[in-house]
């Protein structure tokens, strides 16, 4: 017992995660949700006033309210995306994405499966087109993690938010957050 076995559970727990997702164990930080996973990183990230951050309309408010709660603290410009553009029968069509890089974008926040339709967004190509513009990309893994195969490393991604309590069976009041080292 006692607050040793705590801290081992905490460690077991944080290899486990950091198997799951492709991450380190020292990358992996506990919250009690998505949102709370969110709003940290949108309230911690080192933002210059006029920084510009790109959410998706139609997005589920977690993954949206954060972003505008940072712009209006730190004075940045929230940048809306639709959604649909992923979700064409030809396939994603990323020139809005990719026109919004060239305007200068820190940082990109999606969810990695939308909530409404299921719709599996092309997360490796959008971070892919990020780093040719050295702009950022948060995650919402809620709908996909423990779901469906999801390695950060692969995906290339910076942050990660995600809650415990959807495919990963945990009790609500139990999520992490991942930020690459």
């Amino acid at each position: 017992g006692g607050i040793g076995h705590l801290f081992a559970q905490r460690a077991r727990l944080k290899k486990s995660l950091a198997a799951l997702i492709g991450g380190k164990a020292d990358e992996i930080g506990f919250v009690l949700n998505t949102s709370a996973g969110l709003t940290a990183i949108a309230l911690c990230f080192p933002w210059h006033r006029g920084d510009r951050v790109a959410v998706f309309s139609g997005e589920f408010p977690t993954n949206v309210t954060p972003w505008q709660r940072a712009a209006e603290l730190f004075g940045l410009e929230v940048v809306y995306l639709p959604v649909s553009d992923f979700a064409q029968p030809g396939g994603p069509d990323f020139s809005k994405l990719d026109a919004a890089l060239q305007g200068g974008l820190r940082l990109v926040a999606l969810s990695a499966v939308q909530f409404q339709t299921g719709l599996q967004m092309p997360v490796a190509e959008m971070t892919e087109r990020c780093r040719q513009h050295d702009t950022q990309v948060c995650v919402d893994g809620i709908q996909a993690v423990g779901s469906m195969p999801f390695d950060v490393t692969k995906l290339g991604i910076d942050y990660l938010a995600c809650g415990g309590h959807k495919w990963m069976m945990g009790p609500e009041g139990a999520g992490f957050v991942w930020a690459r080292a």
